[in-house]
């Protein structure tokens, strides 16, 4: 038979709810191979393993996005950025109240620009792509062969996604570049 301080409306607040799924993503452990995610999610999500544990796939961030990039796929939150950048607004964690996005995690999306053979920039002075990176984080640097190559810098480098929508060729590409660490102080 259950407590009578379990059936009182104090024993099940929603702050004793919150609390414990906030204590839950806090001492959960992650394994010691990093999970890497097999699709993009919002910007500032934990850590692969402690977001899929936390998202339930309410849709709040969903509602919150200004641009629709989020959406909800095998009831968690994911990103797709195809006809506009993701901007770091914030909104998503903002409205996320399991604590699978957090303010305290990175704005950083994981996704990095993969470039075609067939770039424009590698054979002549196209640089969209650069000129529109808010981060700064695209050079074409000369290869041994002459040929120019892009080169991301991954520290600068947000995952926004704007190199890809501005090729208007084409030839850029977003891929998953790693797993999240949890920063020091979340």
């Amino acid at each position: 038979m259950k407590s009578d301080r379990q059936l009182t409306p104090q024993g099940n607040s929603r702050r004793r709810l919150l609390t414990g799924w906030f204590e839950r993503g806090r001492t959960m452990t992650v394994q010691d191979e990093p999970v890497m995610p097999a699709v993009a999610r919002p910007p500032q999500a934990l850590p692969e393993a402690l977001f899929s544990a936390l998202c339930n796939g309410c849709g709040d961030c969903v509602r919150s996005c200004p641009y629709g990039l989020l959406s909800i796929e095998q009831d968690k939150a994911v990103l797709s950025i195809d006809f506009t950048e993701c901007d770091a607004c914030q909104k998503c964690t903002a409205a996320c109240q399991t604590g699978a996005l957090r303010d305290k995690m990175p704005c950083d999306t994981l996704l990095r620009p993969q470039i075609s053979l067939s770039c424009l920039g590698r054979q002549d002075s196209c640089r969209m792509c650069t000129l529109n990176c808010p981060q700064q984080a695209l050079a074409f640097q000369p290869s041994d062969s002459g040929v120019q190559q892009l080169q991301c810098d991954d520290q600068l480098c947000n995952g926004c996604g704007l190199c890809k929508l501005s090729c208007f060729h084409g030839h850029i590409t977003l891929v998953l570049s790693g797993e999240k660490s949890l920063p020091e102080q979340l």
